[in-house]
């Protein structure tokens, strides 16, 4: 009698709990589980199994792990050695390799959750192109782990290893010269292009795969100069080249890894503070096909043993291909929402084109919410991977007739430009009273052998946010297209205006209509998904202060 009453004061607390005063969305008339998630996809699940009828009206607890049934009854106590086998199996593979998902990700109502949790954590990757993009990853990388045996074995020769009258020392003193060189190579490497890491991720990203591959293939081709009396002494010489290069990889992956794994925190798990479980993820899947190119090296280095140098050859290139294909296709997923010098560049010209063509037509887009520009995505298939960074600052964000030069000292800005310095003064100490834009623009003409070409100066103030960066380089660009159009119609009316004439109607008209374009540009972006505020441009690091 009293299992009885306690059978339905349970009932009692169940439609207590799902009675129509708790504002749930979609709410059930009755719950027979309750379950309890992690962000990692683990969850627990309880069941009530009323059984009404016969003698004893037993009530049994169904505990559910993981996503697998796993049933204890109360009678019995049997268990399903199978089920708690897979489910473990699934959650050991969530928690090592998969990122979490955000909170909330799970669709509610999902009655079928014990089978799905895998699979849904599966198609959500999926649909962020995670999943492909850590499938070229580890695939580029495992062929850089069976490459890196066929260069071991090339070098172990080199040194004299299996060669009579070959000696520890001479292989150890090469050795450190050549990881010595390695060293100061990645110093100086360091020292002159950090700060441009973050301007080209992809870029830099590309460079260090394409160099890691001139590395590893010199070391496979240094050996092979011993067999060439007049080039036996360029042996130790490649080899180092070949560690430098390995060096210059290291430095520029190293630097761009964070920005990369940032990057699948935020568009996988919703925020920035998923970074460290992105990188922990990371590393686990680099074990992993770490422990696999072990096993397929040991075969590899057995069955090259017994060829002949144009197999190994041939492999090798074969598995470069791989390489460079593989990366090629996982940096091309990677659509990072922040403008750099070419993307700004792109999205400018898109927009000014389109103000060209009918600025009436964008505004009816702006004000529908459609989008103007390219967004991201769209523009990440078309970034190029295929040229080298440039090793300095650059001086001009795209080249062109008119190259835009950003961040030039107050000196430059004197030198070059067609007004006076006492001119230039009067605008900086305007500009710095009104609190108005927090850099100053300048048509200026520089002489290249015996030419003088115009150029577009821009000098920021200290104050200067990456926002007005971004102004400053669509002012600039108005500039040009308007000193473009007087040249051209003076040019068609037989009537040319004199340089500083010229120069000073071009800035006017552009300082008139940038009030009335900017406002449009920042809707544009921020339609299309761009982000100003992390906007980086290539500059040459100069900033305005007073005294």
């Amino acid at each position: 009698m009293r299992q009885a009453d306690d059978v339905a004061q349970l009932h009692q607390c169940h439609a207590l709990a799902h009675s129509p005063t708790i504002s749930t969305p979609h709410l059930p008339t009755h719950a027979n589980k309750i379950i309890s998630r992690k962000s990692d996809g683990q969850y627990i699940v309880y069941t009530f199994d009323t059984k009404l009828g016969g003698r004893e009206n037993d009530v049994g607890l169904l505990g559910e792990r993981g996503g697998v049934d796993v049933e204890v009854s109360k009678k019995n106590g049997i268990r399903h050695p199978f089920s708690s086998a897979l489910n473990r199996f699934q959650y050991a593979l969530r928690s090592t390799f998969l990122p979490s998902l955000p909170n909330g990700s799970q669709q509610k109502g999902d009655d079928n959750m014990n089978d799905n949790t895998l699979h849904h954590r599966i198609d959500t990757l999926r649909s962020t192109n995670y999943l492909r993009y850590i499938f070229y990853d580890n695939i580029q990388d495992l062929s850089t782990s069976l490459r890196s045996v066929l260069a071991t074995q090339r070098i172990l020769h080199g040194m004299g290893v299996g060669r009579s009258g070959a000696t520890a020392l001479s292989a150890t003193i090469n050795f450190l010269i050549r990881d010595g060189c390695g060293m100061a190579a990645s110093l100086l490497f360091t020292s002159y292009v950090s700060h441009s890491f973050r301007r080209n991720v992809k870029r830099w990203k590309y460079f260090a795969d394409i160099m890691v591959d001139f590395g590893i293939t010199l070391e496979i081709v240094a050996p092979s100069v011993l067999t060439i009396p007049f080039m036996h002494g360029w042996f130790l010489p490649l080899l180092c080249l070949g560690n430098i290069c390995k060096a210059l990889c290291g430095v520029a992956a190293g630097a761009c890894g964070g920005a990369l794994q940032m990057y699948w925190a935020v568009k996988v798990m919703g925020t920035e503070e998923g970074i460290s479980e992105v990188a922990a993820k990371s590393g686990a899947q680099r074990t992993f096909v770490g422990g696999v190119g072990l096993v397929l090296s040991a075969f590899l280095a057995k069955w090259l043993g017994n060829s002949d140098v144009s197999t190994a050859f041939g492999l090798y290139f074969l598995l470069t291909a791989i390489h460079l294909f593989c990366n090629y296709q996982a940096l091309k997923l990677v659509a990072l929402d922040w403008l750099n010098g070419w993307r700004l560049n792109q999205i400018v010209d898109e927009f000014m084109k389109c103000i060209e063509d009918n600025e009436d037509r964008v505004d009816e887009k702006l004000a529908s919410g459609l989008p103007v520009v390219s967004n991201p995505v769209e523009l990440s298939r078309r970034e190029p991977l295929l040229f080298l960074p440039e090793l300095l600052s650059t001086k001009q964000i795209m080249p062109s007739p008119f190259p835009i030069r950003m961040g030039v000292s107050f000196n430059e800005l004197c030198q070059h430009s067609y007004l006076p310095p006492s001119m230039l003064q009067s605008q900086v100490v305007k500009l710095q009273n009104q609190r108005a834009d927090s850099y100053i623009l300048s048509v200026g003409h520089v002489k290249e052998r015996i030419q003088t070409k115009r150029c577009i100066l821009v000098s920021f103030f200290s104050v200067s946010t990456n926002v007005e960066k971004a102004k400053a380089y669509l002012h600039g660009c108005l500039v040009r297209r308007t000193l473009k159009s007087l040249e051209a119609n003076g040019k068609e009316d037989h009537h040319l205006l004199s340089d500083e004439e010229v120069v000073q109607k071009a800035e006017t008209l552009a300082s008139n209509e940038l009030p009335r374009l900017w406002p449009k540009f920042e809707r544009c972006v921020a339609i299309a998904g761009w982000k100003l505020d992390k906007t980086e441009c290539s500059t040459e690091g100069y900033e305005i202060y007073f005294q």
